[in-house]
């Protein structure tokens, strides 16, 4: 699991920099750093980011709207990964997702991803449906997962 040196903290406009080294390392279609930078400016959106001896390991992102939340994006360094800090941050996702009063999770999955597949899985999200042709680099549909939190 984590050690207890990891922290969790909110990204800030200075991190993003960061976030795109890993975005890119991590994402065949990466996200736009306007993306991220509007993305923090917005009032449903919430990111955050893990750091550890003053390096960003990972970060991830939700939108929590009404009672869902959508958890737009998780990523691990490369250097960092399988070390239980995409478990904590989904964790600290889940309890921002709470705290807005949401009752249910989800996210979308590449089929093809087995890595996130499994992690999700073992944190109780539950495939409901999927999105045909959702990634537009390749075709490949989407496995949307939830979660209930309440």
């Amino acid at each position: 699991m984590v050690q207890a040196d990891y922290i969790v903290r909110k990204m800030t406009e200075e991190d993003v920099p960061r976030v795109m080294d890993i975005e890119k390392e991590s994402f065949t279609l990466p996200w736009s750093k306007q993306s991220y930078l509007a993305d923090l400016k917005n009032e449903f959106a919430s990111y955050l980011v893990c750091e550890y001896d003053g390096e960003i390991t990972a970060y991830g992102g939700i939108w929590v709207i009404f009672e869902s939340g959508h958890i737009t994006n998780i990523a691990v360094a490369e250097k960092f990964r399988r070390k239980g800090i995409g478990t904590r941050l989904m964790l600290e996702l889940e309890n921002v997702a709470r705290q807005k009063e949401a009752i249910r999770v989800l996210l979308e999955v590449r089929p093809s991803n087995h890595t996130a597949f499994e992690l999700y899985d073992s944190l109780d999200y539950t495939p409901t449906r999927i999105r045909e042709n959702y990634y537009s680099d390749n075709g490949e549909d989407a496995i949307v997962m939830t979660k209930l939190i309440f």
